[in-house]
């Protein structure tokens, strides 16, 4: 299918109770002894919120009914209400819309891939960095997302995925937003990622993209959750940066290096540079080369993605597809690097790399 499908979801309301969507096992086990309540209750809380994907404390069946009705009048699950999903005419992505309970509205992305199915999260509504070739930062910041809100989005692709005996396999932090500026909630999220019973996925299987803010890439190193790292490159000079994405302005290319090899000698692993290759703006065979040099200074892997045109009035257009590979061969021929191009999936559907966006619902905050 390739059109948006609407969805029966309950309308999500503002609760004025304690989430427990983004609760950590500590903080479940202190919820149940204020209750007066056995330990053990805890652990069941946790399956059903993150192994069954419960959307509300009246189904929790093998929890008596007086814990539920006391637990009902102090917490509720503040689940994202799929609103919308859309899928991709090949079957490799599909674009789901969540309603927030203020009436925002955020985008993420499943991919498949071979047996690989990856789920890309929002972080934030919106995006504030401004980037030039990114269709989010087109809706400026909106406001961040609760722990609660980012895994809902995962909760949520994984009962589609269980419709068809799937699951989710692989998580990328690479939807709308700077993960790492809105990091205690991203960094929250991952742990519920990990739990299990719960989601169960590992952090070797759990990515970080940001945009190149190196504070957030210092404190991600030394929160030891194994996670990898993906930093957004995309120019060879500070001068031509600046000009792509205003962080540049905070942080230099000799910053960004410098968070990366902080990142592998704490956590040890290579970071991801991420290079959104555009006709005759950062395409050339002496960026190439340059590409190349900077790479051989700190442990990494190269990751080329063609410009993904999303519609909007813009001077970025995609290289045509032999320029792309001669690009890739000449920094090949300088840097021994792992040096990949990413086919990205969901382009037809404005799901695929700086396509997300989504039309303001709400007022500013």
């Amino acid at each position: 299918m390739d059109e948006l499908v609407p969805l029966n979801a309950p309308r999500a309301h503002p609760a004025p109770h304690l989430d427990l969507l983004g609760l950590l096992p500590p903080e479940l086990e202190a919820l149940v002894a204020v209750m007066g309540e056995a330990p053990y209750r805890a652990r069941q809380l946790q399956s059903w919120l993150y192994a069954r994907a419960a959307r509300d404390i009246g189904s929790m069946t093998d929890l008596s009914n007086s814990f539920r009705r006391e637990l009902a009048g102090r917490a509720c699950i503040g689940r994202p209400a799929l609103e919308a999903c859309r899928e991709d005419q090949g079957g490799e992505a599909a674009k789901f819309l969540f309603r927030l309970p203020d009436g925002e509205r955020v985008e993420s992305v499943l991919i498949y891939d071979g047996a690989r199915r990856t789920a890309c999260l929002s972080s934030q509504v919106g995006c504030g960095l401004g980037c030039t070739f990114c269709a989010t930062a087109r809706m400026g910041f909106r406001r961040q997302l609760t722990a609660g809100e980012i895994i809902g989005q995962l909760l949520e692709i994984g009962v589609v995925l269980r419709q068809r005996r799937e699951r989710v396999t692989n998580v990328v932090l690479m939807g709308m937003g700077e993960p790492l500026l809105n990091l205690e909630a991203v960094l929250r999220s991952i742990q519920v990622m990990r739990l299990v019973p719960g989601p169960g996925i590992g952090g070797r299987r759990i990515t970080v993209s940001t945009a190149g803010h190196v504070p957030g890439i210092h404190h991600l190193a030394r929160a030891r959750l194994n996670v990898g790292l993906a930093i957004s490159l995309n120019a060879t000079t500070d001068e031509l940066r600046r000009q792509l994405m205003p962080i540049a302005h905070q942080y230099s290319i000799a910053d960004l290096l410098g968070a990366a090899q902080d990142y592998f000698d704490v956590v040890g692993r290579r970071v991801t540079f991420e290079y959104v290759l555009m006709a005759g703006v950062n395409d050339s065979l002496e960026d190439a080369g340059r590409l190349g040099t900077l790479s051989r200074r700190v442990p990494c892997k190269l990751n080329l993605i063609p410009y993904n045109e999303s519609g909007y009035d813009t001077p970025y257009r995609r290289p045509a597809a032999h320029w792309i590979q001669r690009f890739r061969a000449a920094v090949a021929a300088v840097s021994p690097v792992q040096t990949t191009v990413r086919d990205s999936h969901g382009r037809g559907i404005a799901a695929a790399c700086g396509q997300l966006y989504q039309q303001h619902r709400s007022p500013r905050r």
